[in-house]
This record gives C-alpha cells, sequence and structure tokens, in this order.
C-alpha cells in the first residue's frame, strides 16, 4: 500500500509544482511539521533505528538501489553514536563534545578529527567537510519546520494513513529540484515514521528512502557510549576533507 501512495503522490506533486506561480503552504501541514519540530526541541536525547533504499549512480543515467540500516543516539548538546550496516561495510561514528571517531568494522581502521563543541554544528560540519550524511538528521534539528517552509514551494497536507498498522499524517512538499513526502505518527508524539525524497534535477529522477522504528526518548545512556576505545589490531589513518 505504500509504493502506491508513494508513487502515485510523486505525480500528484509534479502536477501540482507544474501549475502553481506562488508558493502554497497548507496551514494543517506546518501545524504538524511545527508539532514534530517543537517534540524534538524539548527533547534531551532521542534514539531510533533507520532504514534507508537510495538510488546511486551505477552508470550514465542509471542508478541501482542501495540499502543500509543504522543505530541511532543523539545527545543534547553535544553527543551522538551513529552505527551503520550496509551491504558492505560496516561503520561507526561517534562524538563526544570535542572530537569525531570514524571506525571501520571491516577493515579495523579508525580516524580522530577535532569537531565543532555542539551536536548541530558536528553534523553540518561532517556533510560540509567530509560528505558524511547521518541518516536523514535535517529532520531532528528544532528549526526544521521554519527551514522546510523556506525551502519549499509547495506543502500540503495528503490526510492520513496507516504504515504498519499505526496512523500517520501523510505529508507532500516540493519545489524545482525535489518532491518530499513524510509521514508523520498520529500519537502524540509526531514522529517521523517515513521519508520520501525524489530528486528531479539530471536526466533521470531518483529516490532517497527512510523508514524509523524504535524509538527511544530521554533515554540515559552512559558516557562511556560516546567515548572511543580502538580495538586490537585497529590502525589509525587521516581523515581526509573532500575536495
Amino acid at each position: 500500500m505504500i509504493r502506491k501512495i508513494c508513487f502515485g503522490a510523486i505525480l500528484i506533486f509534479l502536477g501540482h509544482l507544474a501549475q502553481a506561480q506562488e508558493k502554497k503552504m497548507d496551514t494543517t501541514a506546518l501545524m504538524i511539521l511545527d508539532k514534530m519540530s517543537g517534540m524534538f526541541g524539548e527533547l534531551g536525547s532521542v534514539g531510533f533505528t533507520s532504514k534507508v533504499s537510495k538510488d546511486v549512480a551505477y552508470a550514465d543515467d542509471f542508478f541501482i538501489k542501495e540499502f543500509s540500516s543504522s543505530t541511532v543516539k543523539f545527545v543534547g548538546p553535544d553527543k551522538f553514536y551513529v552505527r551503520v550496516t550496509g551491504e558492505k561495510r560496516e561503520d561507526l561514528y561517534s562524538y563526544n563534545g570535542s572530537q569525531v571517531i570514524y571506525y571501520s568494522f571491516a577493515n579495523n581502521i579508525y580516524t580522530v578529527a577535532d569537531a565543532p563543541s555542539n551536536l548541530i554544528e558536528t553534523i553540518d560540519w561532517l556533510y560540509q567537510d567530509f560528505g558524511v550524511e547521518l541518516t536523514t538528521a535535517d529532520l531532528f534539528y528544532p528549526t526544521f519546520s521554519k527551514d522546510f517552509v523556506d525551502e519549499m514551494d509547495y506543502i500540503e497536507f495528503m490526510g492520513v494513513t496507516h504504515i504498519d498498522n499505526q496512523r500517520a499524517f501523510h505529508i507532500g512538499a516540493a519545489n524545482e529540484h525535489v518532491t518530499i513526502q513524510l509521514w508523520i505518527s498520529d500519537d502524540g508524539f509526531y514522529l517521523p515514521m517515513k521519508t520520501v525524497l525524489t530528486y528531479l534535477d539530471g536526466a533521470q529522477s531518483h529516490q532517497h528512502e527512510t523508514d524509523f522504528s524504535n524509538w527511544e526518548l530521554n533515554t540515559v545512556y552512559p558516557e562511556s557510549m560516546f567515548d572511543f576505545l580502538p580495538p586490537p589490531g585497529a590502525r589509525q589513518i587521516t581523515w581526509i576533507k573532500k575536495d
């Protein structure tokens, strides 16, 4: 059922976008997004599991699917633990407030870099300097709803649907570069359940889909979780910034 909703909604978004001459902002959708952003702004910590399916360029105008899953712990204002398992990799990213550590389980190598002093700046720094994107982290910014409105030309509440027998608010958004769909839980917590991004740039559109589960709210995690101890025989390498 979810796949039918996704592909049908993409066509709806493209149709609206082709006709729209100015921004359209649905007040119901904005209220739900504000609730989600406000909830994350009140939390001291959040943990969850994410499963990602994304289209990756394989050849000219040809994409293949790549799958991964992540176990994520964010602790404000200055800690995170993200363990990513993919088809050919298993990696750890850990931040203790002053340094970020990357460790490859497959190769038993690690690297350490001095980082900004807070969570949000560190996530941005990882992406800008090293191209590391931590599991749709933009959703967890307290300013997400405001930033989303600034970026989108069209936002609409698509109605209530069900994912795994749980009620979800379905929201669609678009600009000239991307269509975005979000499913947010209708349970008082307003947690993201699923996102689908369809990028329109280039000769062929491609998608990035994330499913969220196993939420932990305001859990107290041990400090040792965010301090990295190199395993026996691990080799330290230099972390090189992207060009």
